[in-house]
């Protein structure tokens, strides 16, 4: 190529307008510090006997355990507290919107290990009373193997259940990613700040819409709670948009 002709398209590709990211779902969790999610956006779901029965905390709503910082992020939290009977208490918050099949970003990261925290971002197919016929993408779960303590990610569906571990510090910011296409021959792609880590087999119904989920449960996988168990998942931003 001439090199004026490499200097022209060079300055026209420079010069193209960037062509803005177009978001099914997002939420960059801008607002006071102490405002609750927003309820247009999150359902604070509640209840104390989750995992059938086997964890210990109790999930509640009302900003309690889930709160805007004021900088931009949101805070999910599990600490030892008497309620209802239990000793623990904590947050889980799910999308009101459901997508079937996309790509979803979040950046978080996680306060130290402490034994029985279980920190999750996860999607979750619909109907969920079908659990696993619709499908379930674990983008991070950690607290699975113990002090160890590794991020890990998962899919859940009629005929898999297979995931990995993601060599990371989860104390550190990082973005967790999934991208999926549901149908008889399905898959989900992983990724790690942009890197994918792997593609596995995710065979759902067409028509399997999912919603987002955040929350940290106590006990069960994750072992005995520490009595003094104090633990924060903290939330940069949720964005999803259509499969790139």
């Amino acid at each position: 190529m001439h090199p004026h002709a490499f200097l022209a398209a060079a300055w026209l590709a420079l010069a193209a307008p960037v062509q803005a990211q177009t978001y099914l779902f997002r939420d960059e969790f801008d607002g006071p510090a102490g405002a609750q999610p927003d309820p247009a956006k999150w359902e604070q779901q509640t209840g104390c006997d989750w995992g059938n029965g086997a964890e210990d905390q109790c999930y509640t709503d009302g900003g309690r355990n889930a709160a805007l910082n004021g900088a931009g992020q949101l805070v999910l939290r599990a600490r030892r507290e008497d309620y209802n009977g239990h000793r623990y208490t904590s947050a889980r918050l799910m999308s009101r919107a459901t997508h079937a099949g996309g790509r979803v970003q979040v950046r978080a990261r996680m306060s130290r290990w402490q034994s029985g925290a279980w920190p999750a971002i996860w999607t979750l197919g619909q109907p969920e009373a079908l659990w696993p016929r619709h499908g379930e993408l674990d983008l991070m779960e950690n607290g699975l193997n113990g002090s160890r303590w590794r991020p890990e990610y998962h899919v859940h569906t009629d005929s898999s259940g297979e995931g990995g571990e993601l060599a990371v510090d989860a104390t550190q910011w990082h973005v967790y990613e999934a991208r999926w296409r549901p149908g008889a021959q399905g898959q989900a792609e992983f990724y790690i700040d942009g890197r994918r880590a792997r593609t596995l087999p995710f065979a759902v119904p067409e028509a399997s819409p999912a919603t987002v989920l955040l929350n940290i449960a106590v006990g069960s996988f994750a072992g005995a709670p520490d009595p003094a168990l104090d633990s924060t998942l903290t939330v940069d931003y949720v964005r999803v948009s259509a499969w790139p």
